[in-house]
């Protein structure tokens, strides 16, 4: 009965941990998928995963758009889904930012670190979604490579949509 306490109580603190993935893997090489990986870690609060996955996805469907305005507008609604969520503050704090920057190549820079954070929250959750695909392009944040997830296997990407909406590949597919 005491392992079972210790593996709960392990899994608590890793899942209270998966939205700090960004800021402790900064170093990793650009085309390592290890990035964004979570090992082990489980968020049991699904249904709060689930609803800052729709606001992520919302908030990334406004970076394609290069609407300042609406790019705004959804970082707050994605921070106040992250509040629901135990560990996010940090991530939280990321997507007041967006929305407190004032040009959208701003937003894209910060938008780099939330899609990591928001990765590692999917990944570590039990989130059951339609496929999430992990997508990747090599020339964002100038040639060292972001991440973003996406519900659909096209590319748009949202790091640079009016020049290379179509440049990036699927780096991993989550069901």
């Amino acid at each position: 009965m005491k392992f079972v306490n210790r593996i709960s109580l392990f899994a608590a603190v890793l899942a209270a941990s998966a939205c700090k993935q960004a800021a402790k893997q900064q170093n990793i090489a650009k085309n390592d998928t290890a990035a964004v990986k979570v090992v082990g870690a489980q968020v049991v609060d699904t249904a709060n995963t689930a609803k800052v996955f729709e606001a992520y996805i919302g908030l990334k469907n406004e970076f394609l758009k290069s609407d300042v305005a609406g790019i705004k507008v959804a970082a707050l609604v994605l921070e106040g889904k992250l509040a629901g969520i135990k560990g996010c503050s940090e991530t939280a704090s990321i997507a007041r930012k967006i929305a407190a920057a004032t040009d959208v190549k701003e937003q894209r820079a910060l938008f780099l670190t939330l899609s990591t954070d928001v990765i590692a929250l999917v990944k570590g959750s039990k989130l059951k979604a339609a496929t999430i695909y992990v997508d990747y392009c090599p020339m964002a944040d100038s040639g060292k490579g972001g991440y973003w997830l996406s519900v659909d296997k096209k590319i748009e990407n949202p790091y640079f949509p009016e020049h290379m909406k179509e440049c990036g590949s699927v780096k991993e597919q989550m069901n």
